[in-house]
């Protein structure tokens, strides 16, 4: 290493230098002809204050040999820091010198690395030019802070480029880096020329040639350069952008599109699913409502013929809805969490017929919890006046299934299930006195709802026994696994007794069987 920084001093004869044998670049990366003549010159006119083992490195140098060179100078240095000797020519202000060229080093490699990428003798041309720099300027007692300062901004600049490496396939950015590549090999040049000259020399040209003016040019070139490689920078991120976003756009379109053929087919989906669930239900109202009015329209007509017959009752009463509501035996009713049951019952005295003046209470609580949004199910047993006989027991429950089948469509998706309740309605143990199939149906259905309001209206109507029907019910809402609020009113005009066909003995058995929360009565005598 000592020999390679020495300086020579005798005239000796210099090997030819390394001849870099000439490439026919591609129209794609620009020419580097003249930086290769410059360096051959250059080395020839430093064979006068190097060494031939200097010059000899310089001809294979590179970032890692001259790292080296770099590291015996610090070490040497650091040595006379210690023992107050040091090389010959060596000055105090090396240390600060090798610092700054490192840096400048490690910036400037970046370049010379990318554009080692296109043609490998690029680093031959960089480093070797570099290393000469090297061995004149640490030889030199006197170091330069024009020269320091300049590679302090130098190293700013070319680590700029670092960033660079990704994007650098456009052939813009392709020339300015290698524009900031020979720019950085002339300044080598130049700032070697200046450490070669006498100290007479440079006191002299400081005046009428100042050398700090090239280095300026250069540095400005640089800069220059550094400022196109930008502008070139952000017009492709502009670029890539633009095209990102065109991207989104298309992703979105497609995702749209996707979306809109899924929605498509769930709507496919679901109208089949629809027009099953509508033919399957159709083929059960026939079974279940044997041709009779839907509960819906019973109850238009039943409440319209029932409002004309109480119109202007005399000196009769009328009912008003709001002397049930703020009965306490109501209030418990609605109030009490759990299913049970209530039944409003009494004697109606106008004589309009064979209507009951307390089934107006039925129109108006299927009225109120439907504007609720509650599930409610209803039957009017007794739906025209003077009915020569009572409601079979199986209408009733087929009425009460055919509502539940048409509020919840979803239960006849299942093909055995459906299947299997048709097999059901379409046997005739179905009309039995009393069909247990149908209850049982009726059971499994409330089953799978969370809260379900039952309305009877004139249950008195219902054929066959009354305690039989009531013990049914009971039984229905002592067992639910939901919440089934039943709400049932009677006549007790009928059969010659003072309380029709609800017994004292029936209610006081239901009462018995589900306990006062779960079966409250009200009885309203019209008078």
């Amino acid at each position: 290493m000592a020999a390679i920084l020495g300086f020579k001093y005798e005239q000796r004869h210099v090997k030819r230098l390394l001849i870099i044998s000439d490439h026919q670049a591609d129209c794609n990366s620009p020419s580097l002809e003249p930086t290769s003549k410059d360096l051959k010159l250059f080395r020839h006119e430093m064979r006068k204050e190097i060494r031939f083992e200097g010059l000899d490195f310089s001809e294979n140098a590179n970032e890692n040999s001259i790292q080296d060179l770099l590291g015996y100078c610090l070490g040497q240095v650091d040595q006379h820091q210690r023992d107050r000797t040091f090389i010959r020519k060596a000055g105090k202000k090396t240390l600060v010198f090798a610092n700054n060229f490192a840096n400048f080093l490690q910036a400037y490699s970046g370049v010379v690395e990318i554009m080692k990428g296109a043609d490998q003798q690029y680093g031959g041309i960089a480093y070797g030019t570099l290393s000469i720099l090297l061995i004149v300027a640490v030889n030199k007692q006197r170091k330069e802070e024009l020269i320091e300062a300049t590679l302090l901004d130098m190293q700013r600049e070319f680590s700029r480029l670092q960033i660079l490496k990704e994007i650098h396939t456009s052939q813009n950015i392709k020339k300015y880096i290698a524009d900031a590549y020979k720019l950085g090999i002339e300044f080598a040049m130049e700032a070697t020329r200046y450490y070669s000259r006498p100290s007479y020399k440079r006191v002299v040209e400081a005046f009428t040639k100042p050398p700090s003016l090239r280095i300026d040019i250069k540095v400005s070139e640089i800069t220059k350069a550094m400022i196109e490689i930008q502008k070139e920078r952000a017009t492709l991120d502009s670029q890539r952008i633009f095209e990102v976003q065109q991207k989104q756009l298309e992703t979105q379109q497609k995702q749209l599109e996707t979306q809109q053929a899924v929605d498509g087919i769930k709507e496919e989906l679901r109208d089949t699913r629809e027009q099953v669930e509508r033919k399957r239900l159709g083929e059960l109202k026939v079974k279940l409502l044997q041709g009779n009015p839907t509960p819906k329209e019973i109850l238009e007509q039943y409440s319209s013929a029932v409002s004309g017959a109480f119109k202007n009752p005399g000196r009769l009463r009328n009912l008003n809805v709001n002397d049930i509501i703020q009965n306490e035996t109501y209030t418990n009713w609605e109030k009490y969490k759990k299913s049970s049951i209530m039944l409003i019952h009494g004697t109606t005295e106008l004589k309009r017929g064979d209507y009951s003046w307390l089934s107006p209470a039925t129109f108006h609580f299927i009225r109120h919890f439907n504007d609720q949004h509650r599930l409610v199910l209803f039957h009017c047993c007794h739906d025209r006046n003077f009915m020569e006989s009572d409601t079979p027991f199986h209408l009733v429950l087929s009425s009460l299934i055919f509502q539940i089948l048409e509020a919840q469509p979803a239960v006849l998706r299942d093909g055995s299930q459906y299947h299997e309740l048709l097999t059901k309605v379409s046997d005739p143990a179905w009309q039995a006195n009393y069909p247990q199939s149908a209850f049982e149906v009726l059971r499994q259905l409330l089953s799978s709802l969370p809260e379900v309001y039952l309305f009877l209206d004139r249950i008195d109507r219902i054929k066959g026994s009354a305690s039989r029907f009531l013990e049914s019910l009971g039984d229905l809402v002592k067992n639910s696994k939901n919440v089934l609020k039943v709400l049932l009113v009677a006549s007790s005009n009928r059969q010659g007794h003072p309380e029709g066909k609800m017994t004292q003995h029936v209610l006081e058995s239901l009462e018995e069987e589900l306990g006062s929360q779960r079966f409250l009565r009200l009885r309203l005598d019209q008078k």
